[in-house]
């Protein structure tokens, strides 16, 4: 039987069809194995980010700190003396070393974290800026001690912050009992030391007023 010129024509158009739906199917096949391929190669690398966040943010670092800080303060404040001024440019230096951590563990690993880690990560930093702005006040104030205004405000930035740090190790997958503690702790020493006499506004050295 003789092959005509419509039968080639028909043939062709036939197989460029067949490419046309093959050829996607074929690219996705290959992107979800090099997806696959890719992921379980980042697993690892995914792993130790978490670890050392968790490790940075947990019960005997940063969380520990802060419980510190905030019993100093109100300590200081009841006693009507000033904390020291070493006392208060230590914290600073480790507060800002805490940044300078986690800022370089999300530079690092910027490409493993979840987007949630990210966003709670500098939302944290954000607060342990913030803390450091209070604590230079601190200094400047000094001898003179400071207010229940501003030692309130402090705690108020420790529990954001121990909050923050609560919510990103449940995400990490490494909240504990003692998280929860220091929490609830901080919340019952906000109900304590509440004060009904309004004190004037303080404005500290990065902008922010203090009511």
């Amino acid at each position: 039987m003789a092959i005509s010129f419509d039968d080639v024509v028909l043939a062709a158009i036939g197989a460029l069809i067949g490419l046309a739906v093959t050829l996607p199917v074929t690219y996705l096949v290959i992107d979800r194995i090099i997806e696959r391929r890719e992921k379980k190669r980042l697993e690892p690398i995914e792993r130790t980010a978490r670890e050392r966040l968790k490790s940075k943010l947990g019960v005997g670092s940063l969380t520990t700190l802060l419980i510190t800080l905030s019993i100093d303060v109100r300590t200081s404040m009841e006693e009507k003396r000033a904390m020291s001024k070493e006392v208060s440019q230590l914290y600073i230096s480790r507060l800002k070393s805490f940044q300078s951590d986690l800022e370089m563990l999300l530079g690092i690993y910027n490409n493993v974290l979840s987007v949630e880690v990210e966003q709670i990560t500098g939302s944290v930093i954000s607060q342990i800026e913030h803390l450091q702005e209070d604590l230079q006040y601190l200094i400047e104030l000094h001898p003179r001690n400071t207010t229940e205004t501003h030692v309130d405000h402090i705690e108020h930035l420790i529990l954001l912050t121990v909050q923050l740090t609560k919510k990103e190790l449940d995400v990490l997958g490494g909240g504990n009992d003692q998280i929860h503690a220091l929490e609830s702790w901080l919340v019952e020493q906000g109900k304590k030391h509440e004060h009904i006499e309004p004190e004037d506004p303080i404005e500290v050295s990065g902008k922010h007023t203090l009511v």
